[in-house]
């Protein structure tokens, strides 16, 4: 090891763990999740003694994720997200909570009911989850095997869990950037990200998360049908969502969190059906006795059934888990909440409001919470209310115009050339079948739903429909190019998830097995050409994805076998217990095997997909450092300069503004003296634009290099990385010019090309 400077240069046999570090952050980590998984299967069978299968083990997981969200927060917010707080508070939150529920255990809640499914329709839906399972590992294991490389992996939400992990601080605002404002975004994905960094100071378990929200999303689509006995059907169905492009190229490997949202949307909608099918029939909310009635009942409701108060309690937290991720799920979340209230029979509303709102809330908020403290409002990304303005940041750098899909709604030429073709690509040939499909299911399902829940979700798939066209960057891109519309097709998957899987339980297509076979056939169909034409079939990894499919198929047959056979009832539950260890043990093999191969080969090679492979490169083996980051283009790599073990503290360089905004550095002596302010010992400077080809050097690069207490360690093209060995001096930066105002603001053209300095 070389040691400089506060900094040392480490061996590249020291970027893997060895037997004895690996073991003991995968025993910390299995307290964690074990005393967590106790309470939450504690509080579920107390809350709701009577479910059992895919809705139960959905209920837990959305008990168990909140109970880690929870523990992180109540510590990070003082500083205290480290091993020891972490697992100390899990064991008393987990293990706490499941002692309590005991004692309150034994109800006789009939709970949902559950029909037996067609066994044709089980097949189709095991082949799904091969084909999904193989689809999604093909770009998993392109990332097991050169590193994580989207852009928004990179750029806010790795950096960011990697901060937590650093300072032990969640309440704390971080700056990225000038651009978006991804230091207000909310960071519930982030914080789970963060939690197995805690224990081994590494990321190679983050390229796995996102199979783990595929698996919940599965079993979520699976319980929405369940109760009509149709739980394949409605997995068929929600598949065509999470298998399309838009979810499969962004999601699989990396550490966005749209799947995220989606996979705890459908979770809360598949608890309120069951909670909602959890009623006898015929039983109506009333109450047994109100004065203004003159001591009668009142009247049945026109809403019929009610959703029981513990499934509302637990789908609310499973709706702020989404509303806690990603911004985009707030329309979602607040659709639901609207619906569950007005589906609620009249004289039980407030309860049902109270029982929903106050554990989304609670799941959910302390983003908005964070924020409504730092800066004076929840969402920082609007300034006005109506006729009330609020406190907000100010957007100092413009990449390119933020324009909704709205913005172009009657322009044919945008439709041809970028909407028909972008939405091809996300959901294949059959994509207009896919999105007419769900625009009627939802219309559909409010005129003839007959089920208050069903109507409820039908408004939902409308109104999150349109709220996605109304979301700012669906069309970003400059006039008459919106070039990020595929990328952000993904804000309509919750939309197309929920419609598709309700589609079969609409009550004229349940209503006789002919009926039900050509939905799943129709379905099936739309399902095979949205899968079969994603592009990650051509890039590799073939033998991968057929030993994933290969998996699932044979865990299939292994609980059919078990199950034909009466091994899988409370009879055998120590068969079940060894099961469970059998597969603790299989992963903990598994994860020491892999983390061994990624973090060896993480960011080794980066190829064409980055320009600055040889200063990523570099960063590897550096530990505790403290890198300072410059230039547009450096706002969206930050991610891999944090190291091997993520060890160095890594920030994009700007200046604070009002309102918590980020702005920036316009001069070469502001530049120097905020270096200075740091105690940065390293400095990368990159370029503006992604025309790198065209540069030699970049603003920050000329002020750093100018100073000759700044050494050149590496330069590729116009990126630059310098040793600061001692403090730079702001007084001497005579004749270096600051930025322009098209530097500092990237100001577009009349013509709509951007004047953003090259």
């Amino acid at each position: 090891m070389i040691a400089a400077a506060g900094f040392v240069t480490a061996p590249q046999s020291e970027r893997t763990l060895d037997a004895g570090a690996y073991l003991a952050g995968a025993a910390e980590l299995g307290l964690v999740v074990a005393a967590l998984a106790f309470g939450a299967y504690r509080v579920r069978a107390a809350l709701l003694p009577g479910w059992s299968g895919p809705p139960a083990r959905l209920a837990e997981v959305v008990l168990g994720v909140v109970g880690l969200i929870w523990v992180s927060e109540a510590v990070g917010t003082f500083g205290g997200f480290d091993r020891l707080p972490v697992i100390a508070a899990a064991i008393v939150v987990g293990v706490g909570a499941g002692l309590i529920a005991g004692r309150f255990a034994g109800g006789r809640d009939a709970g949902p009911p559950a029909p037996p499914s067609w066994g044709v329709a089980k097949l189709v839906a095991v082949g799904v989850c091969a084909a999904l399972a193989a689809a999604w590992m093909v770009p998993t294991l392109s990332t097991l095997a050169s590193g994580m490389d989207r852009t928004d992996s990179l750029w806010y939400h790795l950096p960011l869990a990697a901060r937590f992990v650093q300072t032990g601080d969640l309440g704390h605002i971080y700056f990225f950037d000038p651009i978006f404002l991804a230091s207000f975004y909310p960071g519930n994905s982030e914080v789970v990200h963060a939690v197995p960094m805690l224990f081994f100071d590494r990321d190679f378990v983050s390229p796995l998360i996102n199979l783990g929200w595929l698996s919940v999303a599965l079993a979520a689509g699976w319980s929405i049908g369940r109760p009509y006995g149709l739980g394949p059907q409605a997995l068929v169905g929600a598949s065509i969502a999470l298998g399309s492009q838009s979810l499969v190229e962004f999601q699989a490997g990396e550490a966005l969190n749209d799947i995220t949202g989606v996979a705890f949307t459908l979770a809360a909608v598949a608890i309120l059906v069951n909670g909602y099918a959890a009623r006898p029939v015929g039983v109506v909310d009333r109450q047994p006795y109100l004065p203004n009635h003159g001591g009668r009942r009142p009247p049945p409701t026109a809403t019929g059934r009610a959703i029981g108060l513990p499934a509302l309690v637990v789908a609310g937290l499973a709706a702020g888990l989404a509303a806690g991720t990603k911004l985009s799920f707030l329309a979602p979340v607040a659709a639901l909440t609207v619906g569950v209230i007005a589906i609620a029979p009249r004289y039980s509303r407030l309860r049902a409001a109270i029982a929903w709102t106050l554990p989304m809330l609670a799941a959910g908020g302390y983003w908005y919470v964070r924020n409504l403290i730092a800066v004076g409002n929840p969402i920082p990304y609007i300034s006005s209310v109506g006729p009330i303005s609020l406190p907000a940041p100010v957007r100092d750098f413009q990449l390119r115009p933020d324009f909704a899909v709205v913005h172009y709604w009657n322009d044919t030429g945008v439709w041809r050339d970028w909407f028909f073709p972008g939405l091809h690509e996300s959901f294949g040939t059959l994509w207009p079948a896919t999105l007419v499909g769900m625009i009627l299911v939802g219309a559909f399902a409010i005129w003839r739903g007959r089920e208050p829940v069903l109507r409820l979700l039908g408004a939902f798939v409308l109104v999150t429909a349109v709220a996605y066209v109304f979301t700012p960057l669906t069309a970003a891109g400059e006039p008459g190019q919106p070039i990020a519309f595929t990328w952000n097709v993904r804000y309509l998957a919750p939309a197309v998830a929920v419609g598709l899987a309700i589609l079969p339980c609409l009550p004229i297509l349940r209503a006789t097995p002919a009926r039900r076979a050509i939905v799943l056939a129709a379905l099936a169909v739309v399902l095979a050409f949205t899968v079969g034409s994603l592009v990650q079939w051509h890039q590799g990894h073939v033998k991968g994805a057929i030993a994933a499919a290969l998996v699932v198929l044979v865990l299939a047959g292994a609980v059919w076998l078990l199950r034909s056979r009466g091994f899988l009832g409370p009879a055998h539950a120590g068969l079940a217990a060894a099961l469970a260890v059998s597969a603790a043990v299989v992963a903990v093999a598994g994860g020491y095997a892999e983390q061994r191969h990624y973090l060896a080969r993480a960011y080794e090679d980066t190829g064409a997909g980055q320009d600055l492979a040889g200063a990523i490169r570099w960063a590897r083996d550096v530990r505790g450092a403290k890198i300072a980051v410059a230039g547009i283009r450096g706002v969206f790599t930050q991610y891999p300069f944090y190291g091997a073990d993520l060890s160095n503290r890594v920030q994009w360089v700007g200046i604070r503004g009002p309102h918590d905004s980020y702005r920036r550095i316009p001069d070469c002596a502001t530049w120097r003296r905020a270096i200075n302010a740091g105690g940065y010992t390293h400095v990368v400077t990159t370029f503006d634009p992604y025309l790198p080809g065209t540069m030699r050097n970049s603003p920050e690069g000329r002020w750093t290099q100018s100073d000759p207490n700044a050494r050149l360690i590496l330069r590729d093209g116009p990126v630059r990385v310098f040793q600061i060995v001692r403090p730079l001096n702001p007084a001497g930066c005579s004749g270096q010019r600051p930025l322009t105002r098209a530097q500092l603001h990237s100001v577009p053209n009349l013509n709509g090309t951007s004047r953003s300095s090259r």
